[in-house]
Formats: structure tokens, C-alpha cells, sequence
């Protein structure tokens, strides 16, 4: 054994003048959780001790708390520390020059991504202070390896949930279950600021926390990437090899290098007499995750997960008569993580060979059969933009066309299916050849091959489907050069138009929507196409006249200036009589609502479904939201609002709190529905939603099988009737203004098996007819309860008006067609 391991043991053993947590905290490790000023405190003291350290911040969190990183190497690498980063970026091709064998791997913990999940971030600070204190056997392994140590991925979510503890927790801690301690308030630590679960979000980058990561993580490149979490109580410890099934494109030395990380945790583990696990629950297929982006990313990227989590707090009793404490978990997570750098020492040089020849493989001989992907410039350039935007924070680089061709075939995105197309010089043009061609792949897939439908997250995600784009794959090589910046579209060549007209069907045209109503100015839109002076303008199309301005002053030189540098197209229109459609003074151009928009929050509402809407608001559109608990929608006074969100949760309104509510959309409200909320008015008078009327197609009678099922088949049996997070493509009702600006097709994400027949008469926008195409993987029995259901849909009532949307539209904060929708139930 090369190393022992316990919180009172050997790691603390002094052997130097450095200070352990013991020494540096005003208590014990473990016996409370640390304030995150506390915990930057100690890297930075340890970084002003220690030669071999050297403590960073890469960024911030929304609530202003530092994001920090320690690096830490041997003294000799620690002179020559960009160099070795720099020939290690060589390795990718993202930089060019001779690559160095040097045979030194890069390893990098990832403490408490979940904030609740919280021994991951207490045990950091054992690490980071067996390895500064020096001795064997981890002076020997630094000379082999650098070392990051990211001590809290998301400390406003754990200093939530240390605030709560420390504040409520009794001393000695109670173990009880039943006590406020195990009683986490909502909406809890697991998530930061905007309530977003931030290792669902690696590859989207939809949060700031995420981003500023992910940036810092690509000036790396690590070789070894453990993400340290916790999860239910009663749980033992897993970690690597992770479960079936793995995505197609990870290599079989990533898979075979699981297996040494394990052996080498198992043979520590089994010396302490610690339960662990390996192979189950935790696959390698989503993108989100902090095992799986690392490993699109060359990595050998691991869930670890220690039993505890939030419910365990201190101290807790176990079915078995022991008790799971703090410090027990603190002990099991930094054990891993130094067999982490162990295992990686000592096999640093295959890490680093294998490291350089996935990049060569990714430029040289791409995986998958896909060569190149086509976003023609016909697509919205506010959608462009947006994809452009994320694949650069990714590293993937992309183009424009050199020149036109014709007749190409390939699959089309919008219609799901192969065909055969043109391209134009100039249409956007993303290459599979380059370094981060896996990553690429995974994201552009309409889905991924699974090896296994038992699989812990959604099983479809494909960006152009996300973005609602008129998109191709094929494997023509085509010809590009390299993009310089996005194009501007904004074509003002009349210095007095009747009327200003704006392109809809991207965030960037509702941000832009939104800045000018903010600034006072009045806005309709097209209920149809129509075209004016030869030119065809889509329904939707957002309209600023000048007759509804007259009294905005230099209303010419506002509109030009807050449209300037857009990428949204904006055009002036010089007459208001229009050769197809209607005229402009036509009642088809309906006054934009510049909505007054109330949203609930609280112990009813699902945390993530609130946040998603929360930061839609205040980051995307920078339009104010106003907030209130559940509880508080008795006596408030919703005349002042003209727009309720519930968001997805499960609520007990009472009948009156309903009737109000019913009353309010009667009077000219717009209640919004999301998911779940749904279900708060099914049935309900003056709802006329209801679930569909098919019988549950369940199991069949035991005598119709041939043998009973066995007690081991239960999981499998409830993925049949369940969809965990598949594409459809859904049926469109192009004149019914949610549906305006989605483009070609609208494709919804489904994630649970919610069903809702049809709306009478013209109120259904989005639906699903018989055997609609889907992508991922949806079980036989869901799929017969979802035929000809609702997606999205608006009925009236009264003066006012009740909107369904099935799907979540802002789900995880990256489906971004599903912020168009959003953005027409918001201002149509």
C-alpha cells in the first residue's frame, strides 16, 4: 500500500511547517461544514506556503463568489508550468509546434458540482494538503503529473446549503431522519443562483459558472478527469468503470483505463473495508456531464459518488445500525481522488501517447461516417449566431462556403430524413475533421447508437434540432473558409419608412423586441405573410410604424441605434400598401403586448423548471420578472399582472384560488401552463384541458406470457412505458402565432409521458399526429399513449386567453426553438 488514508491518520501528518485544515479552520474537518470564504481562504494560504501551489481564478459566480483552481506539480515542473500546458494543448492541434514527450499527465478533481453534495468540497482541502505537505509517496507522483484541484464548482449553491446546516444543525448532530437537520429548505444547494443543475449543463454553457469552467478547462486539456459527487444516503461509494451504455464514440483505451482507475480505488478500499460499487447507474452518454464532456475531450472522464448527499448533513443513522458522519465521507472522497493521481502517475506515459493520438485520429480520421455539416444562410441569422456562439465557447471550429454546388445528399435536419440539396457560397459550414470532431458529432447526432436503453438522462439532443434549423449532414468533404465574425443584416436605406420591420424567430430578434419596448416604442406583428415593394416578409414579422410612434421623438435615429450591429434582420418598408397580405393598416397587425409577467417559486414548483424561466428573464431577455412564493397567490392582487407562469410543479391550489384565477384570465389574463402545472387545472371549470382517453396500454394479463417475468426485469418493463428524453417532431398550425418564427419543422423535447388530447377547433399550434418520427429512445408502450396529443396549444377564455405547452419549452436553458415559443406565448 502505497499510502494510508483517514481523517485523524497519516494525511495530517505534519511534514513541514504548513498548516492541515485541523490547524488552519477554527474546528475539526468534518465535525461542520466550511464556509466558502473559508475554503478559498485556506488555498490561498496554502498557495502563499507552498512552492509547489499556485492557486487561480478563473471566474465568478453570479452571486460574486470566486471560482478558484490549484495547480499543483513538483517543483521542477512547477518552473516550467506554461510550457508543459502549452505542449499539452500541442497534443490537441489546437496550437501548432513540436510536440514534447514529456510523460506528464494532467489531472484534474472536480469537488461538489452539487452543492449539497457538499463532502465533496470539505474533502478538497485534505487533497490539496496531503499533496503540499509533501513526502512520499506524493512527491514521486507529482513529478509525473500536474494536478488541478477545483475546490467548488458551484459555491453559491454550497454556501446555501452550508448556511442551512450551520445554522439549524444540532451539536452533537442529530441522526435521526426524522429531524430539521435532514430537511433541506427549498429550493436547496444542489443548484447555483439561477437554480440550474450545473452537471447537466457542460456541454449547453448555458450558465455563467459553467462557462467560465469550461474556458479554463479547454486552456488545459486534462488527460484524467474525476467529478466528485454524493448521492442517497443509504449508498455505498462508486466509482470507475462506469455503467453500459457508453457512447460509440468514446475509444476503447478510455474504456480500458476505466477499469485501471477501479482497480487501483478497489485495491484501497477493500485494505480500508469500504463498500463501493462499479458498472451500474452511471453510463457515459449524455454530453452535459462532468465524465462525459471530458471524455469528448480525450479524457478519461469518471463519476465518483459518495452515499450522503444534503440528507445525510452531519450525521446519520443507517438501516444497519451504523452511522454515515461527515468526516467518514470526506475519508472515502479523498481517498479516491489521491488514487486518482496515483494511477495516473503511474501510468502517465500511455496517458499522454493515447491523449496525442485521439487528436491526430479526430483531425486526420474523424469517427462517425458524417464529413461535413451545412447551416445555410436561408436560416434565421439570430439562430445562426446563437449556434455560432456556442460552438466557439466548445472549440469547434466552423466556416463559410467557398462556392456553390449543387445536388448533394445528405440527411436534412428539418425534415428528418435523407435528401438532396444545394449549398450556397457563404452558408455556414461546421467540418468534422478538426480536434474536437467527438464532441462535434455527439452534439450534431440526430441520436446516439445506445448499447443500452437503461440510461441515466436523455437520449437525444442534436443541436440543429435545438435550434430549430434548416440544417444537413453529409459525408461530401466541402470546402470553407475560415469564419471571421458573424454578418450583419440590418439593411436601413430609407431615411423615412412608413414602417421598420424586424425578422422573428430567434432570442436575438425578443432581445431586440424587448429594447424597444423598453424604450417606449410601440410595436405590432403579422397574424400573415405578406410582401410589400417585391419583398416577402413571414407572419411574425415584428413591425415598428410610424403612425404608432409619432409622438416618440427622433424616432428614426432611436430605432437605427438600438438596431445597429444586429444580427437580426431589419428592413424599412416605404409604403403601407402591400401587394399580397394585408395593407398595413389592416387589423391582421395586432399591437405587440408588453407583457407584465408574474411567476410562482416555492416548495409546489419544480426548482429547475422555475430557474430555467427565472434566468430566461433576467440574463436572456433583461426583462423584468416578478416573483412570488405559492403561498402567496391568495391575496394577491393579479389585476397588476397580464401574464401568470406557472411553472412545472405539482400545486394544490384550493377551488377559490382557482376561481380568482380563472376570473383574472376571464378579464383579459394570459395563464402560461408548463408540463406538469398542467395538471393543476385539468378538470378543473373553466379548463377545458384534459387527459387523453386511451387505456393505459400497461402490462398484459400473466396468462397471455408464456412465463412469469422475473423479479430482475422490473426496470426494463418501466422503460417501455416511460420516455426519459426523446425528440418528436411535432405537427404544426403555421397560422397560429405560437408557432411563428419556429421555421420549417418544430422539434419538442419530451421528457416524461405527460398526454393531453387535442384543444377543440383551431386552438392546437403544436401536436403530434399518428406514429410521429421521433429521435432517441421511447418506450413501445409510451409511444401508443402519445399518438395525436397536445404540444403546444391556446384556448380563450372570456377576454383573456389559457396557454398549454406539454414540453417544457426552456428545458435545461439550451432548446433554444423552445425560447422562440416561449417568446411568442410572452408577446403574442
Amino acid at each position: 500500500m502505497l499510502f494510508s488514508l483517514g481523517i485523524s491518520s497519516s494525511l495530517f501528518a505534519q511534514r513541514s511547517n504548513l498548516k492541515s485544515p485541523d490547524g488552519f479552520l477554527p474546528y475539526p474537518l468534518g465535525s461542520r461544514f466550511t464556509p466558502h470564504h473559508l475554503l478559498v481562504d485556506y488555498f490561498q494560504y496554502v498557495d502563499h506556503e507552498s512552492d509547489n501551489v499556485k492557486v487561480i481564478q478563473y471566474g465568478q459566480t453570479y452571486e460574486y463568489r470566486p471560482l478558484i483552481a490549484a495547480i499543483i506539480s513538483s517543483p521542477q515542473n512547477m518552473q516550467r508550468l506554461d510550457d508543459i500546458r502549452l505542449n499539452n494543448l500541442r497534443r490537441t492541434g489546437t496550437i501548432t509546434g513540436d510536440i514534447i514527450d514529456d510523460s506528464i499527465a494532467i489531472v484534474y478533481l472536480s469537488f461538489s458540482i452539487h452543492g449539497n453534495e457538499a463532502a465533496g468540497s470539505e474533502s478538497s482541502m485534505a487533497v490539496l494538503y496531503a499533496l503540499a505537505n509533501g513526502g512520499e509517496p506524493y512527491d514521486s507522483w507529482l513529478k509525473h503529473t500536474v494536478v488541478i484541484i477545483d475546490p467548488s464548482l458551484n459555491p453559491d449553491g454550497y454556501t446555501r446549503f452550508s448556511q442551512f446546516s450551520n445554522s439549524i444543525s444540532s451539536i452533537p448532530a442529530d441522526p435521526r431522519h426524522e429531524v430539521r437537520e435532514h430537511d433541506e429548505p427549498w429550493p436547496g444547494g444542489r443548484f447555483n443562483h439561477y437554480v440550474h443543475d450545473l452537471n447537466r449543463d457542460w456541454a449547453w454553457q448555458t450558465q455563467q459558472e459553467t462557462r467560465d469552467r469550461v474556458a479554463f478547462y479547454l486552456q488545459w486539456m486534462p488527460h484524467v478527469h474525476a467529478d466528485l459527487h454524493e448521492m442517497e444516503a443509504e449508498a455505498s461509494y462508486y466509482f470507475a468503470p462506469a455503467a453500459q451504455p457508453y457512447h460509440p464514440y468514446f475509444t476503447t483505451w478510455q474504456a480500458e483505463f476505466q477499469k485501471i482507475i477501479g482497480y487501483n480505488h478497489a485495491r484501497h478500499f477493500d485494505e480500508k473495508g469500504w463498500r463501493y460499487y462499479t458498472k451500474e447507474r452511471f453510463d457515459l452518454f449524455y454530453p452535459g456531464y462532468g465524465d462525459t464532456y471530458p471524455g469528448f475531450a480525450g479524457a478519461i472522464g469518471m463519476t465518483y459518488e459518495q452515499g450522503g448527499a444534503a440528507f445525510g448533513n452531519k450525521a446519520l443513522l443507517l438501516d444497519n445500525g451504523d452511522t454515515l458522519t461527515l468526516a467518514d465521507r470526506i475519508a472515502h472522497h479523498a481517498l479516491a481522488a489521491l488514487s486518482t493521481i496515483e494511477v495516473s502517475a503511474q501510468h502517465a506515459s500511455e496517458l499522454t501517447k493515447e491523449f496525442a493520438l485521439y487528436f491526430h485520429n479526430s483531425i486526420s480520421d474523424p469517427p462517425g461516417q458524417i464529413n461535413s455539416y451545412v447551416i445555410p444562410l436561408t436560416n434565421a441569422p439570430g439562430k445562426i449566431s446563437e449556434l455560432v456562439a456556442l460552438l466557439k465557447l466548445n472549440g469547434i471550429k466552423c466556416g463559410l462556403v467557398k462556392e456553390d454546388k449543387n445536388s448533394i445528399k445528405g440527411f436534412s435536419y428539418a425534415s428528418g430524413d435523407h435528401a438532396s440539396f444545394n449549398i450556397t457560397k457563404g452558408d455556414l459550414l461546421v467540418p468534422a475533421a478538426q480536434p474536437r470532431s467527438a464532441l462535434l458529432q455527439a452534439l450534431f447526432e440526430p441520436e446516439g447508437k445506445l448499447s443500452d436503453s437503461l440510461t441515466y438522462d436523455i437520449t437525444a439532443w442534436s443541436l440543429p434540432l435545438a435550434f430549430g434549423l434548416d440544417a444537413y449532414a453529409t459525408e461530401d468533404f466541402i470546402g470553407f473558409t475560415p469564419l471571421q465574425d458573424t454578418l450583419r443584416t440590418v439593411e436601413l436605406n430609407d431615411p423615412h419608412p412608413v414602417a421598420y420591420a424586424i425578422q422573428w424567430g430567434s432570442v436575438p430578434s425578443t432581445q431586440l423586441l424587448v429594447s424597444i419596448l423598453e424604450h417606449g416604442m410601440v410595436a405590432r406583428y403579422a397574424l400573415e405573410p405578406f410582401t410589400a415593394k417585391g419583398v416577402s416578409y413571414d407572419a411574425g414579422t415584428i413591425l415598428l410604424m410610424r403612425s404608432d410612434n409619432e409622438r416618440y421623438p427622433q424616432f428614426d435615429q432611436a430605432v437605427r441605434t438600438l438596431v445597429s450591429g444586429s444580427v437580426v434582420p431589419v428592413s424599412t418598408i416605404s409604403t403601407g400598401y402591400v401587394e399580397i397580405g394585408k395593407d398595413l393598416g389592416s387589423n391582421y397587425y395586432p399591437l405587440v403586448r408588453k407583457p407584465e409577467v408574474l411567476a410562482l417559486s416555492g416548495d409546489e414548483v419544480y426548482p429547475t423548471s422555475f430557474g430555467e424561466v427565472w434566468q430566461f428573464f433576467e440574463e436572456e431577455l433583461h426583462y423584468p420578472l416578478h416573483i412570488i412564493n405559492v403561498s402567496a397567490l391568495d391575496n394577491m392582487d393579479l389585476s397588476r399582472y397580464n401574464e401568470l407562469v406557472l411553472n412545472e410543479g405539482y400545486y394544490n391550489f384550493k377551488e377559490e384560488t382557482l376561481k380568482r384565477i380563472s376570473d383574472w384570465v376571464n378579464n383579459g389574463g394570459r395563464l402560461v401552463a408548463i408540463g406538469a402545472a398542467i395538471n393543476s387545472v385539468v378538470g378543473k371549470n373553466g379548463f377545458s384541458i384534459k387527459h387523453t382517453d386511451k387505456a393505459n396500454p400497461d402490462s398484459m394479463q400473466l396468462a397471455e406470457n408464456t412465463t412469469p417475468k422475473t423479479y430482475s426485469s422490473g426496470a426494463r418493463d418501466f422503460i417501455t412505458e416511460d420516455i426519459q428524453g426523446a425528440i418528436f417532431k411535432t405537427e404544426m398550425d403555421k397560422s397560429n402565432p405560437l408557432s411563428f418564427g419556429l421555421g420549417q419543422t418544430y422539434w419538442t423535447l419530451k421528457t416524461n409521458l405527460a398526454s393531453y388530447s387535442w384543444l377543440k377547433d383551431d386552438q392546437n399550434a403544436l401536436y403530434l399526429g399518428d406514429d410521429p418520427m421521433y429521435f432517441g429512445f421511447a418506450g413501445a408502450k409510451a409511444l401508443e399513449k402519445i399518438d395525436r396529443t397536445l404540444v403546444a396549444g391556446e384556448e380563450s377564455h372570456g377576454n383573456g386567453t389559457i396557454v398549454y405547452l406539454v414540453d417544457n419549452p426552456l428545458f435545461r436553458s439550451f432548446w433554444n426553438n423552445g425560447k422562440v415559443l416561449f417568446s411568442n406565448v410572452l408577446f403574442f
